[in-house]
């Protein structure tokens, strides 16, 4: 270990600001791991590596915190999240001090490096302030987390999680008292108490305060029944038929938290249990067979799960990000291969089966009083069945922070909210969690695929009904990687100067929206109706062809994503082949004439 007299080593690297800086950390930071790894740096002469991380800190904002774990304002470590957690603790008591005080907050972790730690001295920084906090004894996934919130009707909570980052990152998200992701102006707000309670306490990192204060209390068992139980309002039809099923499913956790979760949540909907990936069962913060722990990915992340299944005869693979609030979802192919659906896919098929569950079970709801969500990005697929089903549809800015916070709004009005989702494997089944659930939307998921299969069908069967009744959607999405943020800002910056683009390559572009600005060609004042968020690259372009194309920066992660989707209506002449080489076209396209990957350097997905 370090012996902690080495921090008052005399530090010179030939600047004097630099100098002060690596000081200054030393003098704060008891935690003996990080001081040993600045010290470290500063012997290997590491002087610019050490410069970005002390001189540069995170920004909170929406998404709360996401960085790579190590030393220094920019990283997540024991000094940040406990300068972060004692700026929320005070603006809470400013913002919704009896709720707060009454309440309190609850606090979850991952199975990442750090996460339960990281939990910890976050606890304490409330408890300090006088907030109880319902602090979880062992991992969860994020949805019950997001779920306690709202059970236990608590000011707020945090979840440290990176969700489906690499293993060196890590994370803090929060929640609101209304269980939903935090908006503006409360980041803002969040963001600015932390840079006014910098000076750390000097009882912060006490972490035995977590065994002697009466603030401190464990939901993890409480919180574990009543989300199942809640779960069970879930379950449509004879549970025996769900037993008897044909189907064999295969399941992965990608090495997080989700297994034991997952087999309560098939228990209570009566399935039969999961085949296990028995490589990746079990949480691993080191993600040890899989390049990134993200489902989306693909049949690169998803490959042990296919051997898994092709050696015990499953017909359906269905996957968790490590943190669970992702699903995926692979089914094997009448020629015997797999075909991975796409988030888009997906969420049509879930958006069906909560439309068919709700009505089944409440036939007399209007289905005027009944509407679903999706992000901007995400296929019109639920938008054109409400249009011909009569209820309502409504698009958000991307993330479930809006999409939960608009859902709530119209719960409080009166409305029903039966489905919400993005096209990044995020589902939002029903109102339990208000957030994106992977561990309630698998079981609806499976239950359904195990109806269809006990009818001698399949879930790609299934898919083509749909398209066969509101018309095809097809999709094609994916993202470049960038780990330089001013040429992110000079390829956008590109597309806006001197006007924005009037056409890409052969098409021609008919109407364009920019998220980062508010403008929206498409309506007379050029207006979106969308919020304005210019923290976030997003540029929209409609094109003469009727294919839509966005370009978008990540929040969480260094890359443009593109989305692209063409539609075309029941009964239509162009087969979906026909129509999946047209938006191709229109993609490659998009991307050499718009983003230029070689001239600014871009790396593809790979797998």
């Amino acid at each position: 270990m370090q012996d902690l007299s080495a921090k008052e080593a005399d530090i010179k690297t030939g600047s004097n600001k630099l100098d002060e800086e690596i000081q200054s950390w030393l003098s704060i930071d008891r935690n003996e791991n990080t001081c040993a790894e600045i010290l470290k740096m500063v012997n290997e002469r590491k002087y610019s590596e050490l410069e970005a991380m002390l001189t540069n800190r995170m920004a909170f904002g929406t998404a709360g915190l996401r960085a790579r774990m190590g030393p220094g304002y920019a990283c997540m470590n024991d000094v940040t999240v406990i300068q972060t957690s004692q700026g929320f603790g005070k603006y809470l008591l400013e913002a919704q001090e009896s709720l707060a005080k009454e309440n309190g907050i609850a606090i979850g972790f991952d199975a990442r490096h750090n996460s339960a730690r990281f939990a910890k001295l976050a606890a304490v920084a409330m408890i300090r302030l006088g907030i109880p906090v319902h602090l979880f004894s062992d991992y969860t996934p994020t949805p019950l987390l997001a779920y306690s919130v709202r059970k236990y009707k608590t000011a707020a909570g945090i979840m440290i999680t990176a969700s489906h980052n690499p293993k060196d990152d890590n994370g803090y998200k929060v929640f609101w008292s209304n269980g939903a992701q935090i908006i503006p102006p409360h980041d803002r707000n969040i963001a600015q108490h932390i840079l006014e309670n910098l000076e750390i306490h000097p009882e912060a990192w006490n972490l035995d305060l977590l065994g002697t204060s009466k603030l401190r209390s464990d939901p993890y068992a409480d919180i574990f029944s009543s989300y199942y139980k809640d779960l069970e309002s879930y379950v449509v039809g004879d549970k025996n038929c769900l037993a008897s099923s044909k189907l064999k499913l295969t399941y992965t956790p990608m090495h997080g938290v989700g297994q034991k979760f997952m087999k309560q949540s098939f228990d209570v909907f009566g399935l039969n249990q999961f085949v296990s990936v028995l490589e990746q069962c079990d949480p691993d913060p080191d993600f040890p067979t899989v390049i990134f722990p993200n489902p989306e990915e693909g049949k690169s992340a998803l490959d042990l799960a296919m051997k898994a299944a092709d050696a015990n005869g499953s017909d359906v693979i269905i996957a968790n990000d490590p943190d669970a609030d992702r699903l995926a979802c692979a089914e094997r192919s009448e020629s015997g291969s797999w075909c991975v659906f796409n988030g888009n896919e997906l969420g049509s098929m879930l958006g069906t089966i909560a439309y068919e569950n709700f009505k089944s079970t409440n036939p007399t709801i209007p289905n005027e009083k009944l509407y679903m969500v999706a992000s901007t990005v995400s296929s019109k697929f639920l938008k054109s069945m409400s249009q011909r089903e009569g209820f309502l549809f409504e698009e958000c800015l991307t993330g479930f922070k809006w999409m939960a916070n608009y859902a709530l709004r119209k719960m409080a009005e009166g409305y029903t909210c039966l489905f919400a989702y993005e096209e990044s494997i995020g589902y939002m089944y029903g109102t339990n969690v208000m957030d994106k659930d992977g561990i309630s939307a698998g079981p609806v998921l499976a239950a359904y695929a195990s109806k269809l299969y006990n009818e001698g069908s399949t879930l790609s069967q299934f898919l083509h009904s749909l398209y066969s009744k509101y018309g095809y959607h097809i999709s094609n999405d994916s993202y470049y990687l960038c780990y330089d943020p001013p040429t992110i800002q000079t390829i956008f910056r590109a597309l806006r100067e001197n006007g924005y683009p009037t056409s890409c390559g052969k098409y021609k572009v008919v109407n364009i929206r920019d998220v980062t600005t508010g403008y929206d060609s498409s309506f007379e004042d050029k207006k979106s109706v969308l919020p304005t968020d210019p923290s976030c690259q997003m540029l929209t372009f409609s094109f003469d062809n009727g294919c839509v194309g966005t370009l978008r920066t990540s929040g969480t992660e260094p890359k443009i994503k593109y989305y692209t989707e063409i539609i075309s209506p029941p009964q239509s002449e162009l087969s979906k082949d026909e129509l999946a080489k047209q938006l191709l076209d229109l993609k490659n396209t998009l991307i050499e004439t718009f983003l230029q990957p070689e001239k600014y350097g871009l790396k593809a997905k790979t797998g």
